[in-house]
């Protein structure tokens, strides 16, 4: 299946050897489109088969595996998982020689990435482990660092939020030792992301702007978009709406400028989430569509979930309840199959919700107490009061 991404990054990261090959016809008219295209990724498909070309041509096994990292490293820009998975592994064969063991650590870390965004947890640990082991030979601390960064968030993707919180904690002494700034904000961004589950806003807020003030030089970074969102995300939960759609505005138009498909889709689903608080349906279908376009193209089952959750809200307001129950079942299925208990969470509690209102106490009841489960487990402490409150008035209703 085709995917989107960032050509001009491609571009920038042409090696030597690459930009003495004449692809600049090819390019041109990739690059000269302002928003990612199907069109557009297939003519970065035609540049990738033609480097595919010449390292099999006979190129020595070193031009071979500079060519197979960028080429990886592209597919994995494009979100097309199963094509970056197979070049780092056509790659991982010529980094056997003892002087390639620091390519070779980094392509075990990025197979790793690619498999954690795959939801294929165990096997991204152990190419993660491995990857650590050979930064740990070179001592490599920026290695170790970013490493360790990737396992944070692969424990934090399956609800792990403890295991989580101590690899970041180690993360940051590493990054803070080497100045390692944007290692730095990443883990501060991720660590805040927790303090929001638990319940910690103010915390929150506190290492959002941390971020975006370590990055008040550099606006365009990646980290910039996503940070934005993620604290529009907090305002959110504070009922701040003016602010949180603020930071959605701000974090949409730098991940639309960065072609980060990913932030886009989350923002189109928090302003979503953020109008079905308000009692505002009116664009809550076409937020959760544009969303739905990405994420079936991306192959985001946590996006595509969240995305169902919402619609479901959406038909549950307009009293149409069937269409809302096959949609918080979706979400649930979705969210099960990927091992995401947060999600599940939620949409059992949106689902309790839509039954309460039917008048079927006894379903409502069931979902909350799946909620409460999952929410206790994580340790979620705003939601689990929230749950506990909707229990409560079911009971005495």
């Amino acid at each position: 299946m085709s995917k989107l991404g960032n050509i001009d990054a491609l571009v920038r990261d042409l090696t030597d050897l690459q930009k003495m090959v004449n692809v600049e016809e090819l390019l041109g008219t990739a690059t000269s489109e302002p928003v990612p295209t199907e069109s557009r990724f297939r003519q970065m498909e035609e540049v990738l088969e033609y480097f595919s070309r010449l390292s099999s041509a006979g190129n020595g096994s070193g031009e071979n595996l500079q060519m197979l990292l960028t080429m990886g490293q592209t597919y994995e820009r494009f979100l097309n998982l199963e094509k970056a998975f197979e070049t780092y592994q056509s790659a991982l064969p010529l980094t056997e020689s003892e002087d390639s063991l620091e390519t070779r650590a980094l392509l075990l870390r990025r197979i790793g990435r690619v498999l954690s965004r795959w939801d294929r947890w165990e096997e991204s640990q152990s190419y993660l482990d491995r990857a650590l082991d050979a930064y740990r030979s070179l001592d490599d601390e920026g290695g170790q660092a970013a490493v360790m960064l990737t396992q944070g968030v692969v424990f934090q993707q399956q609800g792990l939020y403890e295991e989580a919180e101590a690899a970041y904690e180690d993360v940051l002494l590493i990054a803070k030792r080497i100045d390692d700034r944007r290692t730095v904000a990443h883990t501060i961004n991720n660590l805040a992301i927790i303090a929001t589950i638990h319940g910690d806003l103010d915390a929150a807020i506190e290492r959002y702007q941390t971020c975006l003030d370590m990055y008040s030089d550099d606006p365009d970074n990646p980290v910039v978009a996503k940070t934005y969102h993620n604290l529009g995300n907090t305002h959110a939960d504070r009922q701040e709406w003016d602010q949180a759609m603020a930071c959605y505005e701000n974090g949409f138009r730098l991940a639309e400028k960065n072609r980060q498909l990913d932030v886009m889709a989350n923002i189109h689903l928090s302003r979503a989430d953020a109008l079905l608080d308000l009692g505002d349906g009116s664009m809550v279908a076409l937020c959760c569509t544009r969303a739905l376009d990405i994420c079936k193209e991306t192959e985001d089952r946590l996006g595509e979930a969240e995305a169902y959750r919402l619609l479901g809200r959406l038909f549950s307001m307009r009293r149409q309840w069937s269409t809302a129950e096959s949609l918080f079942q979706d979400s649930i299925r979705l969210t099960e199959e990927i091992s995401n208990p947060l999600g599940t969470a939620e949409a059992f509690r949106d689902f309790g919700r839509m039954q309460e209102k039917r008048g079927l106490a006894t379903q409502a009841r069931s979902s909350y107490d799946r909620a409460l489960s999952g929410f206790q487990s994580l340790g979620a402490e705003s939601d689990i009061s929230e749950v506990s409150d909707l229990i409560d008035n079911l009971q005495s209703a």
